[in-house]
């Protein structure tokens, strides 16, 4: 992963990114009840060790596919456990990766199996340099997945989401996965490689796997609740959602009020639950009117609940006084939803 990637900004999109967001309605395009039944506990990301569905799972080919590749090409060599189960390591994760887009290009792996892994991209056009960590990893799964949106593949790009889900922890699936995957959308939007049409897909896809995901981490009896929305008149409802997961995720129970909520319901909600935080996102910029208004809001709610809010540190300013907490990053309100938890 990119050093930039790594703190996990609030908001990783442009401004225009989701603001249609409210008319995609993919509900349960997931299938990750299957996946996560079917993982196996002692299957952890950060051994940098994956047996044979795990890979299946992360390249997009089948076990028989690798096992002809491994037996007639020699296309990579993975170790062995005592009981003589096959253990892939990062790098040949990522190798299987750069073999598949190379046939998919229409060269033979009979021609590609013996490249070096340099050599390999060269054929693909892939100009990165070798790394075998868990993050080129997740680089290449989100290249794969934008790849399939641009080129309209929605089926396949639902599968790279699904298949990631179900071996990747969840706290490491949000943030080293979509959060990444966010700002590489955003970016693609400056570059004007990504259209309206692009973005609706995205959009859906990603709010639908992370709500099929939270639907999975129930919280214990008793759990603190958190009210988790955005406020009036924002309709970028991303941030929220992780910031929901991330609350699922430790130890909360959230309630997730969707996007666009006035702030009276917002305190009504938080009231009538009983919920000790609301958590609100905030992820365009304001103009002067609205940040009065969200200002005002802030101040009210802030009389009779704790309110935390994600934003961007440029835009402090429009929150400035209000009686609030503020979370610039990602990582800082995973480290606070930790720290209240354990006081």
């Amino acid at each position: 992963m990119t050093q930039r990637s790594a703190r996990h900004e609030w908001s990783t999109t442009t401004p225009s990114l989701f603001r249609r967001s409210r008319y995609s309605k993919r509900a349960d395009a997931f299938p990750c009840t299957t996946y996560f039944n079917t993982m196996s506990a002692n299957v952890t990301e950060l051994s940098g060790v994956y047996p044979m569905r795990v890979v299946s799972r992360l390249t997009g080919l089948t076990a028989d596919t690798i096992r002809v590749w491994e037996r007639r090409y020699q296309a990579v060599n993975p170790d062995r456990t005592d009981g003589n189960k096959r253990r892939y390591s990062g790098g040949q994760v990522r190798r299987l990766v750069l073999l598949r887009r190379a046939t998919e290009l229409g060269h033979s792996i009979g021609q590609v199996a013996r490249l070096q892994d340099d050599e390999l991209r060269r054929v693909i056009g892939e100009t990165s340099q070798e790394v075998t960590s868990h993050a080129s990893i997740y680089d290449a799964l989100i290249d794969d997945y934008l790849e399939a949106i641009f080129k309209f593949d929605v089926q396949g790009a639902e599968s790279m989401l699904s298949r990631t889900a179900a071996i990747v922890p969840p706290m490491k699936l949000t943030l080293e996965i979509m959060v990444p995957l966010m700002r590489r959308v955003g970016e693609a939007w400056h570059e004007g490689r990504l259209k309206i049409s692009h973005e609706h897909i995205i959009s859906g896809q990603l709010r639908s796997l992370l709500g099929t995901l939270m639907r999975h981490v129930e919280p214990a009896v008793g759990a603190p609740r958190v009210i988790v929305t955005t406020p009036p008149g924002h309709l970028h409802e991303f941030g929220a959602i992780i910031g929901a997961f991330m609350a699922a995720s430790r130890g909360f129970e959230p309630i997730y009020l969707g996007a666009d909520t006035p702030f009276e319901n917002i305190s009504d909600a938080a009231a009538q639950s009983g919920s000790v935080l609301i958590l609100l996102s905030v992820a365009r910029d304001c103009n002067t009117r609205e940040r009065e208004s969200l200002r005002a809001g802030l101040e009210a709610l802030s009389r009779d609940h704790e309110v935390w809010v994600g934003i961007r540190d440029r835009n402090e300013q429009v929150i400035a006084n209000a009686r609030v907490t503020l979370f610039h990053q990602y990582d800082e309100l995973d480290r606070a939803l930790v720290a209240y938890r354990s006081s």
